[in-house]
């Protein structure tokens, strides 16, 4: 499995064809002190005196120690919201969402949780653990009547992560605009940390009321022509609309997964180049997982190492995109 990289350097701020704007954002990557694991001849040479470059698990090992510690030492003045998005289905938004929700839960304890916005009824509750009786469209409709974390959880899968999940039960009306913003108004008051599951139109109500709440945009991509396609699609959707859309795609953070289908060269390095001109200011890979590939119910402690290590090194991402956000607000 190819092994998840640091975020890529952004790149030139000049103007892409096609309407969709590069950025000149550069990630301040944090040197933070942790410490740095000696395996081996490397642990006696440095106890004798002598420096020794680290070897690669070290310097993996040191990277992951950090993402674990931003992770769990952020704290925010107000809850926070991440949107996983692409119009494009089957490029794994549902897993994406269960596995930052869960990364989030398993470091800092819980105070995660992932919930449903799409329009329609999606599978989020199908492939999260537990079978909750109600779900998004019961919470809709009892929302005035919570009044503490004991009620709510009654409406949530609780996930071995120790993340909390709020999906579809059986089948719903769609959601609007305003259903979302009431929603997530009301986990607020219960979770510190917001992930939402969408769906395929962001054209709908659901969509655009779910933007209004989000603080960081993650888009999973394939790569393949019509997940690129779906993507591309959505930045432009969003740099229409200006104002707070246009400025998540502006700081879109876009995940490379993989499913284990054969995967073109040609696309590969197409997509590198699409992504490039977006101007998107960090990348990151996830590798094929066959936990997520069998498409069931996903537990988060049954992905593959290198899999969790990737996200653990996402999820630092996203918090590090929303330390930045949240100071420039204040």
């Amino acid at each position: 499995m190819t092994e998840a990289p640091l975020p890529d350097e952004a790149h030139g701020s000049e103007d892409v064809p096609g309407g969709v704007p590069s950025v000149d954002l550069r990630i301040n990557r944090r040197e933070r002190a942790a410490e740095s694991p000696s395996f081996g001849w490397r642990a006696i040479a440095r106890n004798l005196g002598f420096t020794v470059k680290q070897s690669p698990a070290e310097t993996r090992a040191a990277e992951l120690g950090s993402a674990r510690s931003l992770i769990r030492l952020s704290r925010w003045q107000r809850s926070v919201g991440i949107l996983v998005a692409n119009p494009k289905g089957g490029v794994g938004k549902t897993p994406l969402s269960l596995a930052i929700g869960g990364c989030f839960a398993t470091i800092r304890g819980g105070g995660a949780v992932v919930v449903e916005v799409a329009d329609d009824a999606g599978a989020l509750s199908v492939r999260s653990e537990g079978r909750a009786s109600v779900g998004v469209a019961e919470l809709l409709r009892d929302l005035d009547q919570i009044r503490g974390a004991g009620h709510l959880a009654g409406y949530v899968s609780q996930q071995t992560s120790y993340a909390s999940v709020i999906g579809t039960v059986g089948d719903r009306d769609p959601l609007n605009g305003d259903d979302v913003k009431r929603i997530t108004s009301k986990v607020d008051e219960f979770f510190p940390v917001r992930v939402m599951d969408t769906g395929n139109q962001p054209s709908s109500s659901a969509f655009h009321g779910a933007l209004e709440v989000t603080d960081v945009l993650v888009i999973p991509v394939l790569d393949a022509l019509d997940a690129l396609q779906g993507a591309m699609q959505l930045l432009r959707h969003l740099h229409q609309l200006g104002g707070h859309a246009a400025h998540l795609a502006r700081n879109a953070i876009v995940v490379r997964t993989h499913d284990g289908r054969p995967e073109d060269s040609e696309v590969s390095a197409y997509a590198d180049e699409l992504i490039e001109k977006a101007g998107i200011r960090a990348v990151y890979h996830v590798p094929m997982d066959r936990h997520i590939a069998e498409r069931t119910t996903l537990t988060y402690g049954q992905l593959a190492p290198a899999t969790t290590g990737a996200i653990t090194l996402l999820t630092a991402g996203v918090v590090d995109h929303l330390n930045t956000e949240l100071r420039k607000a204040q």
